[in-house]
């Protein structure tokens, strides 16, 4: 009964970690399409936003230190019962999936977006027409990416 209650007090704590990975990424893509509208009507609170687009990324990681630290530990106290399981399997790569995109794209375009914009040139909408177009796209894969393993988690298939 006391592990069944650790148990259920990690998932909570595992689901608030995916949560606010999850709600910081599309709080993110929401500010990332309005400094776009500012930006394509030439209003400069635009350039407003860009300190607070920059915090998003700890709040990404506080969540995924969660995610990860209660995922272990469930792990470990179910001794490793999930590793057979294929719905796991799925989940752990759709995980390493996200932290990878996260990091290769996301962080680096995400700089470099930044980068380009408080350098605040003629042409920055010319130089960062890619830089636009990739952050789009990454936060669609990465939204797609957490329904993906919230939905696999809520269901937990097994093909027996």
């Amino acid at each position: 009964m006391k592990l069944y209650l650790i148990l259920r007090i990690l998932l909570a704590l595992h689901i608030t970690g995916l949560v606010t990975m999850a709600g910081t990424t599309i709080v993110d893509y929401i500010t990332f399409n309005t400094f776009w509208k500012f930006a394509d009507e030439g209003d400069n609170r635009s350039l407003g936003l860009l300190p607070l687009m920059a915090r998003y990324g700890a709040l990404v990681r506080t969540g995924a230190a969660m995610l990860v630290i209660t995922g272990i530990t469930m792990l470990i106290l179910v001794k490793g019962a999930w590793w057979g399981q294929l719905w796991f399997k799925i989940k752990m790569a759709l995980v390493i999936l996200l932290v990878l995109n996260g990091m290769l794209i996301g962080n680096k375009q995400g700089t470099k977006f930044r980068q380009i914009v408080s350098d605040n040139t003629s042409g920055f909408m010319q130089q960062t027409a890619d830089v636009r177009i990739t952050l789009h796209r990454f936060y669609l894969i990465q939204l797609g990416i957490f329904f993906i393993i919230i939905l696999i988690s809520a269901v937990k298939f097994d093909c027996h």
